[in-house]
């Protein structure tokens, strides 16, 4: 079962490095993922235009990684 939302940096990172498990249809098969938003907040394919959950950061750890790099 993929996670969606993460609240551990690495653990989302990984997920980006994997996101053909997210979406792969025949368009985007092999090729460098394109990911496109809509005016409603809809995330789509690039290649296929169909909507997808790919995972994301939860507000916290955005949040804290900002705060973090701030004194980086």
């Amino acid at each position: 079962m993929l996670k969606y939302d993460f609240d551990n940096l690495e653990d989302y990172m990984n997920a980006r490095n994997h996101l053909e498990d997210y979406h792969d249809c025949a368009k985007c098969h092999g090729k460098i993922v394109m990911i496109c938003g809509d005016g409603f907040g809809n995330i789509k394919c690039g290649y296929c235009g169909e909507i997808v959950k790919y995972p994301r950061l939860t507000k916290e750890c955005f949040e804290k990684y900002l705060r973090e790099m701030k004194f980086k």
